[in-house]
């Protein structure tokens, strides 16, 4: 196990005992965000909550395996898709569910647990942009070449 991988599972296991009150804060962020997604309701955040907290530690658990990670993000990738997310609204919710991290854990969001989330979050809107849009942060060493290229001339 990593090291993020230990700081992210302390960070959940803080969370835990108060969870409701972390999905129910996370649902009032995006109740006033600009998000375009239809969310789910506060009722349907309480619900499914502990399942919510299931999948997190499920991914986190498994994150030095990425091949057996994706694929089973990709597939709880799919209820988002079908709320009608867009690609703008990714960053939306990293955004939201960071600020209500560093709410709940207070002083335990340390700069280590600010950074391994920070890290997670971005592993986690690489891929939904990936699985959902099409969309990569990679590209071909020719794709790179011409851009230095273009840029010197």
């Amino acid at each position: 196990m990593n090291t993020n991988q230990s700081v992210l599972l302390k960070s959940l296991q803080i969370v835990k005992p108060n969870f409701h009150a972390f999905t129910a804060r996370f649902h009032r962020k995006l109740a006033e965000s600009g998000i375009v997604m239809n969310y789910p309701t506060a009722n349907q955040f309480n619900e499914k909550s502990y399942t919510f907290y299931c999948v997190l530690e499920r991914i986190i658990k498994h994150l030095d395996n990425p091949s057996s990670v994706t694929p089973f993000l990709t597939h709880y990738l799919e209820h988002l898709n079908k709320r009608n997310i867009q690609q703008t609204d990714i960053k939306i919710l990293c955004d939201i569910f960071y600020a209500t991290l560093e709410a709940h854990l207070g002083q335990h969001f340390c700069l280590q647990s600010q950074t391994a989330w920070q890290e997670f979050l971005t592993f986690f809107e690489n891929c939904t942009n990936s699985s959902l849009f099409n969309i990569s942060n990679v590209i071909s060493l020719q794709q790179r070449i011409s851009k230095t290229k273009n840029n010197t001339n």
